[in-house]
């Protein structure tokens, strides 16, 4: 059997069901005087980022496992966002109030390890904002323009040979929204000793001290968007075998009801809400 290790980052005490997938860590633990029971923390080991997670969001939890875990997969998660298995699904995710076993069990998660182990790369399905990816970032609430610009330069000064995959991904309009994702050791590995570089000289190079608390979680707002030219850039290079898979929200039960009556008129990914969306910010 694989070790196949999901990673589900809360930044404050969560309901994580127990599950053989499921690893529940605390991010930024290094900046709390609180320790979730029964979870992993991403400041365990000399080798971490936890000190960095207001800027690096869910990032210091794939940095630990990069460093300190050891797994045939890797996947990262959030406690409020998860994977499930159902390759063909239309929406990009759907709405639930918890992440109980039963929620689990009914989204096809008995056979979900199996699933993995038959691909290297999973990501969450793209969602068409209808719009390209890097004017999506510079309208995004909380984004600056000129941050991407700069993550852009750095990657084409060290990395030239991504060119292309980043023309490719950052002129469509799909998104993969989250960090989330699901990756085979190898492709792992080299997913984060390519991206954690790239933030680290963005962090040399960008003044962010009047950013705002939203603001300053500017690298984990770059990864989501560095995630997808890495997953252009292999599928350029061939080789990898890759699936998207929906994501699926918990919320609760007062967001529940009001989010899935939005979903129902306006649903994910759809032109109508793209439209509602631009006629709210003055673009239509």
């Amino acid at each position: 059997m694989a070790k196949i290790q999901l990673y589900v980052c809360c930044h404050q005490p969560s309901f994580v069901p127990e599950h053989p997938l499921l690893v529940p860590i605390q991010v930024g633990a290094a900046l709390s005087q609180e320790r979730f029971p029964g979870f992993l923390q991403d400041d365990q080991g000399a080798d971490n980022l936890s000190g960095k997670n207001r800027s690096y969001c869910e990032l210091t939890a794939q940095y630990w496992a990069w460093k300190n875990a050891q797994a045939d997969y890797y996947g990262l998660f959030h406690y409020r966002r998860y994977l499930y298995p159902d390759p063909g699904a239309k929406l990009p995710y759907r709405l639930e109030r918890a992440p109980t076993r039963e929620v689990l069990d009914r989204l096809g998660y008995g056979g979900f390890g199996e699933l993995i182990s038959h691909y290297d790369v999973i990501l969450p399905k793209g969602e068409d904002m209808r719009l390209p990816v890097w004017k999506h970032y510079a309208q995004a609430p909380f984004h600056h323009g000129e941050d991407l610009e700069l993550a852009h330069k750095i990657l084409l000064e060290r990395r030239p040979e991504f060119a292309g995959a980043a023309e490719e991904y950052l002129s469509g309009s799909l998104c993969y929204f989250g960090n989330i994702f699901i990756m085979g050791k190898e492709v792992f590995h080299d997913y984060c000793a390519w991206l954690f570089p790239l933030l680290a000289e963005f962090d040399a190079r960008s003044d962010t001290s009047g950013y705002s608390p939203q603001e300053r979680r500017v690298d984990g707002y770059l990864a989501e968007r560095l995630l997808g030219i890495y997953a252009a850039w292999l599928r350029r290079e061939g080789g990898v075998k890759m699936l998207e898979l929906p994501r699926v929200h918990f919320l609760p039960p007062e967001d529940y009801r009001r989010q899935r009556l939005l979903n129902a008129v306006l649903p994910p990914g759809s032109r109508r809400r793209s439209v509602v969306k631009g006629l709210r910010k003055g673009r239509g």
